[in-house]
């Protein structure tokens, strides 16, 4: 059912206007509307039309709605028109209608291939930046101190490790496979290794290398250390003292006219250290043939030219007859008896060799107290000589091959508190000596080449 309004109810209500009798106040702020008349409404509309029919001017005329347009009442010839110039070629409206839909469309079609080619350029120029950053990625690889500038590269790599690259990379996978550094680091395990045998290969100092691997000084020192530890552990095992069996095999056809049943070549050489703050120490490590605190070390090599024997490191003062008593190479679990043994006429202990485990001592003729030696005895000497000088031609490789024994050796590398604190029984420099002299077997013989 149609509800009815009922107008009486409007005049019931109270006013809003204060002045009318009905008007009842209110505590809230009121603000009655504006009442559009009829007329306002009407200008609104007419300016709304001029504003369309002035922007439909300038942009497009709706030519599809010719009745829409207004009126022109005032309209003046184009004759009469004073100061305007005649037009002669008057076009239609429908053919200026599609003249300008037809430059549009052109217009549109002209921006986007100017569009798609700047997506096209900005896309060649994305790919040659990728590919210059390829380029300089692999340039700062080569640059930095990392395993990969040595990469299939025989040449730098012997140059920076001593090692050719497939030796250095299958010493690598050996230490890892045995538990070399398996926990999360800040650097890749084989740039690890890597950094050490550049350390002992150049002798460089710490805080060079972390300036030039990016990282810290006290990380590189770890790493040098840990490392170090590793490949005293794994690779030990390539500096033993050869049976007689593998000798005999292994005996050059030139030594075997003269000593058949020759085992090794003796010698002592020295290292440059620090100063020890100790006195006593100082006292005990001081070297009159050198002038200078160093380490002594007893090495032995065989015919061949590998190190096969490497004593602790002694204080520089000790004789070398001393330090040969005390490193235990005159034990009857290296040699068997008749067993022969070149060395210096410095070591004087054919009596202690033949007394503890039967072998025979061979040194040269002593020349003092004697105006001239017989010929025999020169003949025996410079035959001699010329079998013994292996023995320094490889303490002078193994020098020449890690740069670090070169050099004086910190104090701090002699014995690190963490030794003194775990109470080993080998010394930092007893462990670095003896990775070197493994690293030194793993390349080629210097006395003879394969």
């Amino acid at each position: 059912m149609h509800k009815v309004k009922d107008d009486s109810l409007d005049n019931e209500r109270p006013s809003k206007d204060s002045l009318h009798p009905d008007y009842i106040p209110s505590i809230f702020p009121h603000r009655p509307k504006s009442q559009h008349t009829a007329e306002h409404s009407l200008k609104r509309y007419k300016r709304h039309k001029e504003t369309a029919s002035k922007r439909s001017c300038t942009k497009r005329l709706p030519f599809e709605d010719p009745e829409g347009l207004d009126v022109i009442e005032d309209f003046v010839p184009l004759e009469e028109a004073e100061g305007l110039d005649v037009i002669e070629d008057f076009v239609p409206l429908e053919e200026a209608a599609s003249i300008i839909t037809q430059t549009d469309s052109t217009n549109e079609q002209e921006i986007i291939k100017s569009l798609h080619d700047e997506i096209n350029n900005l896309r060649e120029e994305k790919e040659d930046a990728i590919t210059q950053l390829e380029e300089m990625k692999k340039k700062y690889r080569d640059l930095q101190l990392s395993s990969s500038a040595i990469q299939d590269n025989d040449a730098k790599s012997h140059f920076y490790t001593g090692l050719t690259w497939a030796v250095f990379l299958q010493t690598f996978y050996f230490l890892s496979s045995h538990g070399g550094g398996r926990t999360k680091e800040s650097l890749p395990f084989i740039d690890q290794f890597f950094l050490t045998l550049v350390r002992l290969r150049m002798d460089l100092s710490f805080e060079f290398i972390s300036d030039i691997a990016g990282c810290g000084e006290t990380t590189v020192r770890d790493y040098f250390w840990k490392w170090i530890d590793v490949m005293y552990a794994k690779l030990s095992f390539l500096v033993r003292w050869p049976d007689r069996d593998a000798a005999a095999e292994t005996l050059p056809p030139e030594f075997k006219v003269l000593y058949p049943r020759l085992t090794g070549i003796v010698d002592c050489f020295e290292i440059f250290i620090g100063n020890a703050g100790n006195l006593l120490a100082r006292q005990q490590t001081y070297s009159n043939y050198k002038k200078h605190t160093t380490a002594k070390v007893f090495v032995a090599c065989s015919p061949l030219g590998a190190i096969t024997y490497i004593s602790m490191a002694w204080g520089g003062r000790v004789s070398d007859v001393e330090l040969v008593r005390r490193s235990g190479f005159m034990s009857p679990n290296l040699h068997l008896p008749h067993d022969q043994i070149l060395a210096d006429r410095g070591f004087t202990l054919q009596d202690d060799f033949a007394v503890n485990c039967g072998v025979e001592l061979v040194i040269p003729a002593f020349t003092r107290g004697k105006k001239q030696l017989p010929a025999a005895d020169v003949e025996i000497s410079r035959q001699m000589s010329s079998i013994r000088i292996h023995v320094e031609r490889v303490i002078g490789l193994l020098k020449k091959r890690y740069a670090i024994l070169q050099g004086t050796l910190p104090i701090q590398m002699i014995k690190t508190l963490k030794d003194e604190a775990d109470q080993a029984d080998e010394a930092s420099i007893d462990r670095l000596l003896r990775v070197c002299a493994a690293l030194v077997n793993l390349g080629g013989s210097i006395v003879f080449k394969g």
